[in-house]
């Protein structure tokens, strides 16, 4: 498991679509999660429309979508939800290419349709229509909570705002503080750094992440993150499926190393025949 994956331009495909490559960085049970680019005067597909929730977080430039019949103008710091159902579109008139982080959740099942093609919102089957509301949220310093010293949140999408199967928050980090000691999950996490380094801590893994780049935290794996810079740090959390109302979130553990290793057969076996070698 790789818990860190850089946005990488190199490792983007061609979508087909005009002036539209994406990288897949992470593929699990959960979700799928996507750094797509898109060129002046590129776009996506045409209007279409998913089984699956839809997210997009805007990194760089501007970015038109369509949500139903409401054409949106869309910022860098802005997520866009676009629930299972809705038919959408979206595309970059410019200046400048444009850059955004996507999320499809929940990860649609092996062989089936990332997208369904339609022509207008009536030809959506009438069981797949969809039963929430898309929005545009974009980060606000006036909406920040601080759950904890140095620690800051701003709710963009969860199941209050229409999104059942993920949270997602922005989140800020001062200098010097912490989130949660080391703790696991239920659900899967996910960590999109946007400013400064973030470290952090997956089992015995020490990481410290710049901007552009995905930390990947499946469900139970022990980990904790923490601002050891002399900037304040800003990141993109994740959480699905969505978090149950009234569980809590964070279970502390001590993880450490207790000294115990074993070698795996293959390897005793090249041991064994180099010592017969000697």
């Amino acid at each position: 498991m790789e818990f860190v994956r850089p946005f990488d331009d190199s490792k983007a495909f061609d979508t087909g679509f005009t002036g539209y490559k994406a990288q897949f960085v992470s593929s699990l049970e959960s979700s799928l999660l996507i750094h797509s680019v898109i060129q002046e005067n590129g776009c996506g597909p045409g209007l279409h429309y998913h089984h699956s929730d839809q997210l997009y977080f805007l990194l760089e430039g501007g970015m038109k979508i369509q949500l139903g019949e409401d054409v949106h103008s869309v910022g860098a710091r802005s997520l866009v939800f676009i629930p299972a159902g809705l038919p959408h579109r979206n595309w970059n008139d410019g200046p400048g290419q444009e850059r955004h982080f996507e999320m499809i959740i929940p990860r649609p099942g092996p062989g089936a349709p990332l997208a369904y093609p339609v022509e207008s919102a009536e030809d959506v089957p009438v069981e797949w229509r969809a039963t929430q509301k898309g929005y545009v949220r974009t980060v606000d310093s006036a909406h920040l909570e601080e759950p904890m010293p140095g620690f800051r949140l701003q709710p963009l999408a969860d199941p209050a705002s229409g999104s059942l199967h993920a949270v997602v928050n922005y989140a800020e980090l001062d200098a010097g503080s912490a989130g949660p000691g080391m703790h696991i999950h239920r659900f899967d996490q996910f960590y999109l750094v946007l400013q400064g380094e973030l470290t952090v801590e997956v089992a015995l893994q020490k990481h410290t992440v710049g901007p552009n780049t995905l930390v990947v935290l499946p469900a139970g794996v022990p980990h904790r993150q923490y601002n050891s810079g002399n900037d304040a740090e800003h990141h993109l959390v994740v959480l699905s499926p969505a978090p149950i109302q009234g569980v809590p979130w964070d279970d502390g553990v001590d993880f450490v190393a207790n000294g115990e290793t074993h070698i795996g057969p293959n390897d005793l076996t090249s041991a064994a025949a180099a010592e017969r070698g000697a």
